[in-house]
């Protein structure tokens, strides 16, 4: 059963838009660093160029956006109050934003001070977040698998930015050993643990209550965030001890959980009780195809030793499932909430008595307008197949697949300005009658 839906509350409008606003701006500087350094920063997947856009999209967009999505949903799916919100969000989201754009510019330039600063920046926004909403989740009643599978991603959070803090001051810091042999693992606590294991929490609450359809079944909804973790740790062991049946048991783990979650939410939409589709919906559905092709493009490397393009595994987990799916839920979040606030204002004013004060407020597929979010999608969904035939004939595809990943990022910035613009409006209309 989903949690109780607790609107009152809600924080402040500012909250999570902040967060949710910056994040296409990152997407779009590692669009122009793409475009400025053309198919030769793909000749390897470890080159600067590309850990920078690497960082500008994991840091700069992911993170930026999935901690301001947790700002937002956390009050109200779980009923849990962050203290001082507004000043919370502030001095997280300052840091965060100027450490990701700092470590990416230290992977550009090379420039060690930078590294340093990034690493400061970023691990006193991440700490912070993470010991407040750690302490939250642990207070709330609440008992929803989503606690704990939100309480597991922070921990993979907080094992994603050690490693990375660590790898950084290798960077940065000339006396400081560079652990390269740690890379790999800080992808996978990052990607698998955080990122996969904070969406399928999320995934439980917004697809039943957006999208209108039964819950995941309890099973899964009881093991699937336990059998990611363990199974990561395990993986974890083979980068310390030689144990390649449990490697190969670990990365069956994963590759099964990765197809039971994709297959399962695929077939959840399919039986939805609302059969009118959304833009929101399709991206959920990108998601989990990529998801399933990231799963048969893992497969093929591990049993079958089939050579797949460096950077394929990637592009499938970063941009075809882990930002196609928050590129959908923004979809939800900013006007889910702006409509929330507003019909807030409204009830305070009927409560006074002064109905004739009262805005319209527009359903919630008319602040996004359906057609300019579907546009999007489409640029979106273009770029996705574009970095697909880029990874293997870069010479070709690498630049039209840059030039719409930029126009996809530029064109969901706009949507979601215009629609802070338009909640801007209104409360400036509230304002005005009084």
């Amino acid at each position: 059963m989903r949690a109780d839906l607790s609107l009152q509350q809600a924080p402040p409008f500012s909250v999570p838009a902040r967060f949710l606003v910056s994040a296409p701006l990152f997407g779009l500087i590692a669009a122009l660093v793409l475009l400025w350094h053309g198919p030769e920063m793909v000749s390897h997947r470890w080159t600067p160029e590309i850990l920078a856009v690497t960082h500008f999209l994991t840091l700069g967009f992911l993170a930026m956006s999935m901690l301001g999505a947790m700002m937002q949903l956390m009050p109200v799916l779980m009923g849990m109050v962050i203290p001082r919100a507004v000043l919370f969000s502030s001095v997280i989201h300052t840091p965060l934003f100027l450490g990701s754009l700092s470590l990416g510019m230290a992977w550009l330039f090379q420039i060690n001070q930078l590294f340093i600063v990034a690493t400061v920046l970023l691990g006193f926004s991440l700490s912070a977040f993470i010991v407040v909403v750690s302490d939250r989740l642990l207070r709330s009643k609440n008992r929803h698998a989503t606690r704990s599978m939100m309480l597991l991603a922070l921990l993979a959070l907080f094992i994603t930015a050690s490693l990375g803090i660590y790898l950084s001051l290798g960077h940065g810091v000339q006396t400081f050993q560079l652990a390269r042999q740690l890379t790999g693992l800080h992808l996978s606590w990052g990607l698998i643990g955080w990122v996969l294991l904070l969406i399928i929490a999320v995934a439980y609450q917004v697809i039943p209550m957006f999208q209108i359809t039964d819950e995941y079944p309890v099973s899964h909804q009881r093991w699937m965030g336990w059998s990611v973790f363990a199974a990561l740790l395990c993986l974890s062991a083979t980068h310390i001890w030689s144990l390649p049946i449990v490697k190969i048991f670990a990365s069956t783990a994963l590759i099964a959980c990765l197809i039971i979650f994709s297959l399962t939410t695929l077939w959840i939409l399919h039986k939805r009780r609302r059969q009118l589709a959304d833009t929101t919906m399709r991206f959920w559905q990108l998601a989990m195809v990529s998801l399933l092709l990231l799963a048969m493009v893992w497969s093929a490397q591990a049993y079958i030793k089939i050579d797949m393009p460096a950077l394929l595994p990637g592009i499938l987990m970063i941009h075809g499932f882990a930002m196609t799916t928050v590129n959908g839920m923004m979809y939800k979040i900013i006007p889910f909430i702006i409509w929330l606030h507003l019909s807030v204002h409204n009830k305070n004013l009927r409560d006074k008595g002064e109905r004739e004060s009262q805005v319209k407020v527009p359903h919630m597929r008319k602040i996004i307008p359906e057609a300019a979010s579907l546009w999007q999608f489409r640029f979106h969904m273009s770029s996705l197949i574009l970095l697909i035939l880029a990874s293997v004939w870069p010479l070709l595809f690498f630049y039209p697949a840059a030039i719409i990943f930029a126009a996809a990022q530029l064109f969901l910035l706009f949507n979601l300005s215009k629609a802070v613009y338009f909640y801007n409006m209104k409360l400036a209309e509230l304002s005005s009658q009084y």
